[in-house]
């Protein structure tokens, strides 16, 4: 098995926790407040391993115009997304939270093809198609 699955299922299982604890944190934060510690508690950690990486710290110099501006995007719409995620779980609850959220995938297939034009395989697009019939019974019989 390769290690990028290991990794997504890592990422998986992290989230699942994360979600939880953030269910039990938004009693008694907002969204905003929770998105602002996360930030800066991220840069805090993040910070010494920038300098112990050394090819992190010169990457840096290196990057493109445009692929600023990519990360740039990229940063504001992880920070919309962490937001919109956080109220969902503050308003619903982590589990209903994060049975809308497993939509993703899907909109990660419509935007690959229409920025990059990469196509699913059959077999992603079967796995999706039960993913979210799955996702629908369990909304619609909640």
């Amino acid at each position: 098995m390769s290690s990028g699955y290991l990794y997504a299922v890592g990422a998986a299982i992290t989230w699942g926790l994360v979600y939880t604890l953030d269910q039990r944190i938004l009693r008694g934060a907002s969204p905003f407040t929770l998105l602002f510690i996360d930030s800066i508690i991220t840069a805090v950690v993040l910070l010494p391993i920038l300098f112990i990486d050394r090819s992190s710290i010169s990457s840096l110099f290196t990057l493109s115009g445009k692929t600023w501006i990519l990360i740039i995007l990229s940063l504001v719409l992880a920070a919309l997304a962490n937001f919109l995620i956080f109220s969902s779980i503050k308003i619903l609850g982590a589990s209903t939270a994060s049975i809308f959220e497993i939509a993703y995938p899907f909109f990660v297939v419509i935007f690959t093809y229409l920025i990059f034009q990469t196509t699913p395989s059959l077999f992603f697009l079967l796995g999706a198609f039960l993913i979210f019939s799955g996702a629908s019974i369990i909304v619609l019989f909640h």
